[in-house]
This record gives C-alpha cells, structure tokens and sequence, in this order.
C-alpha cells in the first residue's frame, strides 16, 4: 500500500510539471508572435509616415513632373488618357466659417464666407488620398476627398488604386482654416480631380459649394447666402450651389414706438440669391444637381 501511494504521488508531481512546462511554452509562443505582429505593424507605420513626410517636405509647389500614365482596367494601354502634372491644376472653393462676436453682455455667433484655394496632384502610390493643409482642419475634408477620388474614378473609367491623391487646401488668410470644416467642398475637390485626370481646363471664374454624394450628385449646404456674397466679393461670374439653394432669406424690420417703449417686429421672405448677387456682383447664381452639370461650367469658356 505505501508503494502504491508513493507511485501515485510521483504520477501528480509529474503531471504537474507537465502542465508547467506546457504553460510556459504557450506562454513564450505568445509573446514571441505578438512580438513578430508589432514589429510587422511598425514596419508599415513607418513606411507610411515616410510617405507622408515626404509629401509635405515638397510643399506641392509649382514644380516639373514629369507625366504619369494611369491604366484603364476595361480599355487598352493606347486609348487610355494619361495624367500631365507639370502644371498643377487649382480650383477655387467657398466654405464658411463661424465668428464669435460680442456686446461685452451677450455673445452671438454668426457665419461668413471664405474662399479656398484647392490644388490636386497625383502621383505612383498605393491608393492613399491626402489633404495637405496648413492648418490641421477637421475629419470632414479627408472624406470629402475620399469620395471625391471614388467618384472621379467612376466618371472617368480610370483606376486609381495605384496612385496617390494628393489635396492641398490654402486661403489667403491662412488661420481662417482653423474655423472651416465641411463637406461643402467636396464638389470643387470632385470637379478638380476629374479636370486633371481628363486634361480639361478650369474656367476660374466659376464658384461652387456643395458636398460630392457616392452616386456623384451635389449634395446640400448651409450658408448659400453668406457664400455667395464671399464668391461675389472674390469677382465669380457664376456661382454653383446645390438644387433649390439659391435662395436668400431677406428679413425686413418694422418699428414703432408707444411713450417710453419702442416695439419691433421683423418677417422673412425668399428672394433669389442671383437677383441679389447679379445686382451687387454681376454674379448669377445657378443650381446644379450632379457633378455632371458642375464640369459643364467649369471646363467651358
């Protein structure tokens, strides 16, 4: 009896140091792949900040590049349109931003227009799609041009997965970025890449705000008002805003007063943005409803 306790004594032990042992190896077969999976992970990392920093170190100015030919997937190499980059093709673009004002009692918020000055160049890559600013603007902007680059490729019937987009964003006032974020200009980014990749020319004194949808329609904004005063004030002749936005809220104000007290009652009325703009600008103010309407104006004289 005792030589059967001690055998089944030694069997625990052993049993337990198996268990030991295989923990251990699990253990070190862990740490060894996550190891491997971060080392990979900040391989890639660094690879694409390269990219990046190069890409800001050029500042996309005005430099020669020399033609990069991109490849359709459903035609032959021959009938393919390629991309000439030596001159960096540059569209303008209206967005608006917020100012705070104050009485030095009541803070009131109110909006003006702003225009932005946007260029587009591209390059061999792996399909990444920049925005280039001088000043950090938010998360709007980066989709913006994304979907900007899948409809472009849509319109166009040109692969771009092999490319690089680059969008640069610059204003006169370079702090008045940090208040502008918006889908608005997605249009103009649309309308810009497809000119460059077809080789058409911009007509630079057309205007547009409105967001770009997957399907390629123009979709709506706020502000039409405020900028299409700022597109007036840049010298537009034509300003492009979404379908049934080019329209102006006109308030009017009656006062009258009774002993000590003054009262004051204002309404509103529509009234046609182009009847305001055409008056103070020589600007018309038309609608579009699809990329399609805005590359109508912008690549004819």
């Amino acid at each position: 009896m005792q030589f059967g306790k001690k055998s089944i004594y030694g069997t625990i032990v052993y049993s337990s140091h198996m268990v030991n042992r295989y923990l251990i190896f699990s253990l070190v077969g862990i740490i060894i792949v996550s190891v491997g999976l971060n080392y990979i992970q900040y391989e890639k990392t660094q690879q694409l900040q390269q990219t990046i920093a190069e890409y800001q170190k050029q500042n996309y100015n005005q430099k020669t590049i020399q033609p990069v030919p991109i490849l359709d997937n459903q035609s032959s190499a021959k009938n393919t349109p390629s991309i000439n980059d030596t001159n960096l093709k540059s569209i303008s673009a209206v967005a608006v931003r917020p100012v705070l004002e104050s009485d030095g009692f009541f803070e009131t918020t109110t909006y003006v227009g702003t225009v932005l000055k946007i260029t587009v160049e591209i390059r061999d890559g792996t399909g990444l799609v920049l925005v280039n600013t001088a000043i950090p603007t938010g998360v709007d902007f980066q989709t913006s041009a994304r979907t900007a680059v899948q409809v472009a490729q849509k319109y166009t019937n040109i692969d771009l997965s092999k490319k690089d987009v680059i969008f640069s964003i610059s204003s006169e006032k370079q702090q008045e970025l940090q208040a502008v974020d918006g889908g608005s200009a997605g249009g103009a980014m649309t309308v810009l890449l497809i000119s460059d990749m077809l080789n058409h020319p911009i007509n630079n004194t057309v205007l547009m705000t409105g967001t770009i949808q997957d399907d390629g329609t123009i979709g709506k904004i706020g502000g039409a008002a405020e900028k299409a005063d700022a597109a007036g004030k840049y010298g537009a002749k034509t300003f492009l805003v979404p379908t049934g936005q080019a329209v102006a809220q006109i308030q009017t104000c009656d006062e009258r007063t009774e002993g000590s007290f003054t009262y004051r009652s204002c309404t509103s009325q529509e009234k046609p943005l182009s009847e305001i703009t055409e008056k103070e600008y020589g600007m018309k103010v038309v609608e579009i409803s699809s990329i399609k309407d805005a590359l109508n104006y912008f690549n004819s004289s």
